[in-house]
């Protein structure tokens, strides 16, 4: 996750180079952005919450299972990115608050920044959700691989 972060920051920092390059200043970050994140994330973790007891009431195809695991480790890594590259990016405006458009481009991307870590955290949990316990073998009344009995 860290690495994600960093490649979030660096290439948010090329792309700013590039801004400074040309003269021209970054669009600011809409409030859409943290609102779609926000959204996913709250979307990830009320899914994540009936994962457990779709595995345990066994309804939960093993196709879905996967797709759920491919969708929790695309927003870790897609949060982390996000926030790393929006950490860049307020840390470029921070410093000249005084006019109207750093103090915008500063708050929006600190929304940005918590939204994406949302996100990010949202993916944990519903990664965590797709885990199976190694127990479950011996529950089914079977007795495990290596019971001589």
């Amino acid at each position: 996750m860290a690495i994600s972060a960093l490649a979030g920051a660096g290439l948010t920092a090329l792309l700013l180079g590039l801004f400074d390059l040309t003269n021209t200043f970054p669009p600011v970050v809409p409030w859409s952005v943290p609102a779609v994140l926000a959204v996913m994330a709250i979307g990830a973790l009320v899914y994540a919450h009936g994962l457990p007891e779709r595995m345990e009431n066994r309804t939960l195809t093993s196709l879905e299972a996967v797709r759920a695991l491919i969708i929790a480790k695309s927003m870790v890594m897609t949060g982390a990115v996000l926030a790393g590259g929006h950490a860049v990016y307020v840390g470029r405006f921070i410093g000249a608050l005084t006019g109207e458009q750093p103090v915008a481009r500063a708050l929006h991307g600190s929304g940005a920044i918590v939204a994406a870590l949302f996100l990010a955290f949202a993916g944990w949990t519903l990664e965590k959700a797709c885990m199976v316990s190694v127990d479950d073998d011996a529950d089914e009344g079977g007795t495990p691989a290596g019971d001589p009995a």
